[in-house]
């Protein structure tokens, strides 16, 4: 018998005999709501035998209307077409391993010296998808502790314009080769300053845009942990 008729006829039944799908469930040996699961969500095929039997003679209907009617070759092939999930490749849901990250060093005052030459390329975070120069950098120092620490990558968006409240790298001269940064939280900025906050030890200060005039947005990171 099909699914749904094998539902309606226990409905139907039960409500003729004057029971509670609680009260047959109770009588098979279940829980109160086994029946009802098996109305509202299950197939006649999660019914056990024993099951079927007890609950056949309890309605007064015969076992075999119980069952669900064997599927026919074409209904099973259509049924299993429709379940088959769609295999991703890797690379489609992580993205290539084409994310270059580039390594740093202490420089004089506070600053940091990164040499654009990638010495890794790792999974493209989403967030940098498509982005044209993007690039992760090793965080040296403590600076930016606990925000930042030692061993992290900070995930660069070379193009995004600065904005308050954001972390952001700074460059005395063009990211080329070698430059020499410092990377910090940008807490305002007008046409001659960048006014900056570091964490470890905490404060606030201001550099000179004339001296740093290239700025490079962070979006996020990679814990190095």
């Amino acid at each position: 018998m099909p699914m749904d008729k094998v539902r309606e006829l226990i409905i139907k039944t039960t409500e003729e005999k004057g029971l509670s799908l609680s009260e047959i469930s109770k009588q098979i040996g279940r829980n109160q709501t086994y029946i009802q699961q098996f109305i509202t969500k299950g197939s006649p095929k999660e019914l056990h035998e024993r099951d079927r039997a007890t609950l056949s003679s309890i309605l007064g209907i015969p076992e075999s209307s119980l069952r669900l009617d064997p599927l026919d070759n074409s209904t099973q092939e259509a049924r299993a077409k429709s379940f088959t999930p769609t295999i991703v490749p890797g690379k489609e849901l992580v993205g290539n391993r084409d994310f270059p990250i580039y390594a740093a060093a202490m420089g004089g005052d506070g600053h940091t010296i990164i040499t654009f030459d990638a010495i890794d390329y790792v999974k493209r975070p989403a967030i940098l998808e498509n982005v044209k120069d993007a690039y992760g950098v090793y965080i040296v120092g403590d600076s930016m502790e606990p925000a930042y620490e030692q061993g992290d990558m900070a995930l660069v968006h070379p193009h995004l314009p600065p904005a308050r409240g954001k972390d952001v790298i700074l460059f005395h001269v063009p990211p080329a080769n070698e430059a020499e940064c410092i990377i910090k939280r940008l807490v305002g900025f007008n046409d001659l300053e960048w006014k900056l906050r570091q964490y470890n030890p905490a404060k606030d200060f201001t550099e000179y845009r004339a001296s740093f005039p290239y700025c490079h947005r962070v979006v996020g990171k990679y814990s190095g942990r």
